[in-house]
């Protein structure tokens, strides 16, 4: 019953920040088919708002990147990148629609930053959801984070303006590469190099509660526990 009650709850919550998502999108998209459809000149009010329909329409995608690893033990690097998906949404809108020219200087490049780092947890969210579960892809998932943590610091310093030199910017184009290889292959194999042949079973309430405690204790998922008791059991080596 526990078990149930929570994964009841986290479905709830991925219910509703997706509608919030879409909901958000839909309006935003609206105003900016309305600009374009909309009699007379296409003027600097137009601008903003299908800049405004872009900022929203990145933020939808940034949390739906978040929300794959709801309900896993990884939910709580999704939670830091909606939040920070939020307040680089609200921080972008405020950039569209305010006229001040000396907020928009102030305020550029922490927008830059906070931009980078939402991208950052974006895709951090999708190596673990997709291959976080999956014991022989460990090595290469971490190491993968690894350089997408790097490749967000150098790019963090760039929008400080570092004066970066030929070395500095030549690094960054390696681990730059690094990452996007280690993150399509992790991704890749994660979700179509595995077996998606599955069978469902319904446990009893008492065990379902201790397989519930023991993923809290352990942080493991409940499907990963299963996986390997189940493996041990016939003899099998645990993925």
């Amino acid at each position: 019953m526990v078990g149930m009650n929570t994964q009841t709850a986290k479905s709830d919550v991925r219910r509703v920040v997706l509608a919030v998502t879409i909901s958000s999108f839909t309006i935003a998209a609206l105003m900016g088919i309305g600009a374009l459809l909309g009699a007379g000149d296409f003027g600097e009010t137009g601008v903003r708002v299908l800049l405004t329909t872009v900022v929203v329409g990145c933020a939808s995608v940034v949390t739906l990147c978040c929300l794959v690893v709801v309900g896993g033990r990884f939910q709580w690097v999704g939670a830091a990148g909606f939040l920070l998906a939020l307040s680089t949404t609200a921080l972008g809108l405020l950039l569209v629609w305010d006229t001040s020219e000396e907020l928009v200087d102030n305020l550029y490049q922490t927008f830059g930053i906070a931009v980078t780092l939402s991208l950052t947890l974006a895709q951090i969210c999708l190596l673990l959801g997709l291959a976080g579960s999956r014991r022989a892809l460990a090595s290469l998932m971490w190491a993968t984070v690894g350089l997408t943590l790097v490749v967000a610091g150098m790019v963090s310093a760039l929008i400080v303006e570092y004066d970066a030199s030929d070395g500095f910017l030549r690094t960054l184009g390696i681990v730059g590469i690094l990452d996007v290889l280690g993150t399509l292959t992790t991704i890749a194999i994660g979700v179509f190099g595995r077996d998606d042949r599955s069978v469902s079973i319904s446990l009893a309430p008492a065990v379902a509660a201790r397989l519930e405690a023991e993923s809290v204790r352990t942080g493991r998922s409940v499907r990963e526990l299963v996986d390997e008791a189940v493996n041990r059991s016939f003899g099998a080596p645990v993925d």
